[in-house]
């Protein structure tokens, strides 16, 4: 698998001479930023700029460190056209597909944070960005037609602007992405070792290796999450020369972790969740991944989490990406066929539980509504099925369904819907 994955690179590497490239480069003026920025963008399938009765789902991709929106434009341009990969990326187009710009000096990129050392890529992506193409291309003016999803560092910048603004987004993947930025036990020993591997340890970006290293990922996470513009390098690095955590530093970096971020979102308003991190990931993140799904089904959000054994960092995004791509297409389809969000509201849960949760047969619907239709929905976003034939006692049968999470996406009789989760054991 390793030898396709290569083999597959460096043909990207050959097709981009012979492509015609399905993105378009635009730029505009970011506030946040205060200078003009670039961002790719590709258009669906009967795209007509002049039609704006026609409105289109939009997803935007955040790239990882080390690139740049070009270099990720390229290689989705070369997977779109060739033969072996290209039916994986069919649904790019049935979206508005942006990617915006996230690298930056002195490091391997932003992080798609505010910094005073890289600038405000936070308000960039969330404000600037998503107005910019709101304002200038076909979109639906809600949140349910609206996703993002990122790779690596991409992956993380993602996750904690859906927490963040949970209220701009119907989903979120990350792919690869450091999920539990203050989990140091995997990668402690492997930067010890990059830097000398024995104390006192005097810190520098390329330690004693000149390749990619998880020290330089670090320096340029401590360029997001705890810059020091008086410091040389200018930032604060969380490990001290004895080689033990500097818990001031760490402190600075969880007012930024996405893992922090679950307990005060708590579900409300809903995202759907999708996350990929393979077992042999070079950066040691998967532990990361796989302690972040564990807080989401500790507070009972659905989700899906997707790992595999032998997938590394970054070939692995030839099926992570395809998955991610799919499972965002299908959320957004799914809610645009099951409500009029133009005309309606979604009320949140505030006004129906469910009971019991975790259930094994039948679940009951506790609610003072008049409920006109339910739909069981999977984590994916599909419909499994749809109720319309409401009992005196508000029961839902799901004895047939597998274990996992799900939805009931339930209407009341004003038109309103309503989305609750539960748990089939």
């Amino acid at each position: 698998m390793k030898k396709i994955a290569i083999s597959l690179t460096l043909l990207f590497i050959v097709t981009q001479s012979v492509i015609a490239s399905v993105f378009t480069e635009k730029k505009f003026f970011s506030n946040a930023l205060n200078r003009e920025e670039t961002y790719y963008i590709s258009f669906p399938t009967g795209y007509n700029e002049a039609d704006t009765t026609t409105k289109y789902p939009v997803i935007i991709f955040l790239h990882g460190a080390t690139v740049d929106a070009k270099f990720m434009k390229d290689k989705i341009d070369a997977a779109i056209i060739f033969p072996l990969t290209s039916p994986a990326f069919k649904n790019i187009h049935n979206v508005i597909f942006v990617i915006p710009d996230g690298s930056c000096e002195p490091f391997l990129g932003s992080f798609y944070t505010n910094s005073v050392l890289y600038g405000n890529y936070e308000d960039y992506i969330w404000r600037d960005l998503i107005s910019e193409v709101r304002k200038n291309y076909n979109t639906f003016p809600f949140k349910e037609k609206w996703s993002i999803m990122g790779h690596s560092m991409g992956g993380y910048g993602s996750m904690k602007i859906a927490l963040k603004h949970p209220g701009n987004f119907a989903g979120i993947a990350s792919l690869s992405g450091p999920l539990h930025i203050t989990h140091y036990d995997e990668i402690l020993p492997v930067i010890l070792e990059e830097q000398g591997g024995k104390a006192p340890y005097n810190f520098t970006y390329n330690g004693s290796i000149s390749n990619d290293s998880i020290s330089k990922l670090v320096y340029s996470m401590a360029g997001a999450f705890s810059p020091d513009l008086s410091a040389s390098p200018q930032v604060k690095f969380p490990i001290n020369q004895d080689g033990t955590l500097n818990q001031e530093v760490v402190a600075l970096w969880d007012e930024h972790n996405p893992i922090n971020m679950i307990s005060n979102w708590k579900g409300n308003p809903s995202l759907a969740i999708y996350m990929y991190c393979g077992g042999a990931d070079e950066y040691k993140i998967q532990p990361m991944n796989q302690m972040f799904s564990d807080s989401l089904t500790k507070y009972s959000i659905a989700h899906t989490y997707e790992t595999d054994e032998n997938g590394d960092h970054v070939n692995s995004l030839l099926k992570s990406f395809p998955k991610a791509l799919n499972f965002l297409v299908n959320v957004m389809d799914t809610l645009s066929t099951e409500t009029n969000f133009v005309s309606s509201k979604i009320v949140r849960e505030k006004t129906i539980k469910v009971y019991p949760n975790p259930a094994n047969n039948i679940v009951y619907i506790d609610t003072k509504l008049d409920i006109q239709q339910i739909a069981i929905v999977s984590l994916s976003g599909a419909v499994i099925e749809k109720i319309t034939s409401i009992t005196e006692n508000n029961s839902v049968p799901v004895g047939n369904l597998n274990q996992g999470y799900y939805l009931l996406r339930i209407q009341s009789s004003d038109g309103n819907w309503q989305h609750v989760k539960f748990i089939k054991k």
